[in-house]
């Protein structure tokens, strides 16, 4: 099954919007951040889990960027659970968003790496450039 190379980069590109969009909604419902605050945090934390995404985009399969955004998306909620869902268990500031950005990457790469060989597994590819 061939996939049109547009439509895997509005695939790639939702992806990578589904992902600012949950880290948006991290943001407002559980810390109060203001936009501000959102776009360091984006800085911070989002930018260097989200280059793989990003830099697939411009590769072959720019399906590639869904696969790192899959991979990453769990660590957001996982951040959100700890910070906001689970009760408190003392001792001191939060440091989930750091597991985000140091666990989160290498997910994303593997992610993006391996959505290109799990296609081709299920008879999927995306159209070459013209």
């Amino acid at each position: 099954m061939g996939i049109s190379r547009k439509h895997a980069l509005i695939g790639g590109i939702a992806a990578i919007a589904l992902v600012i969009a949950l880290q948006a909604f991290n943001s407002a419902g559980c810390y109060d951040h203001t936009l501000l605050t959102f776009l360091q945090v984006l800085g911070m934390f989002l930018l260097v889990p989200l280059l793989p995404a990003v830099i697939s985009l411009f590769t072959a399969n720019p399906l590639r960027a869904a696969g790192a955004c899959l991979l990453f998306a769990p660590w957001l909620v996982f951040a959100y659970y700890t910070d906001c869902v689970r009760p408190y268990q003392g001792g001191g500031a939060s440091m989930i968003y750091v597991a985000v950005l140091l666990w989160g990457t290498p997910c994303a790469i593997v992610g993006a790496l391996m959505t290109g060989p799990v296609m081709r597994l299920f008879g999927m590819s995306v159209a070459p450039r013209r």
